[in-house]
């Protein structure tokens, strides 16, 4: 969520929930955290954000037919993203996504490797 509203605050939102993430952070950051830690945009709170992020994408591809299939429907959703959405929205950032591409944006925002093989993403979504 905080690179979302990262993003958010970038791009000019001032709406109520960025302005109480920035007000937050900065409240932990004058009692001593680190900014990054602070913003809850440092490398372990980045990677849970990602974490999550892929586990909403494979619950909006999940089927009757196991975790290991959805892997692999999750495998083909990333490279599809990243072959054909992610060009589409550096060109266009406030286009409106599919909620699986939603998901997948979310969790490249993170700026975290995102797994690509369906044995990687198995292992996280078991």
């Amino acid at each position: 969520m905080s690179t979302e509203l990262a993003r958010r605050a970038a791009a000019g939102d001032t709406g109520p929930e960025v302005a109480r993430w920035i007000a937050e952070a900065m409240r932990r950051h004058l009692d001593g955290d680190d900014l990054d830690q602070a913003l809850r945009l440092d490398r372990a709170s980045r990677l849970r954000e990602r974490n999550l992020a892929l586990k909403a994408a494979a619950a909006l591809l999940a089927a009757d037919d196991g975790p290991w299939r959805c892997a692999c429907r999750l495998e083909a959703a990333i490279r599809r993203h990243e072959a054909r959405i992610a060009p589409l929205l550096a060109r266009d950032p406030a286009m409106t996504l599919a909620p699986i591409d939603e998901a997948l944006r979310r969790a490249f925002d993170t700026r975290q490797r995102v797994p690509t093989t369906a044995r990687n993403l198995f292992e996280l979504i078991r």
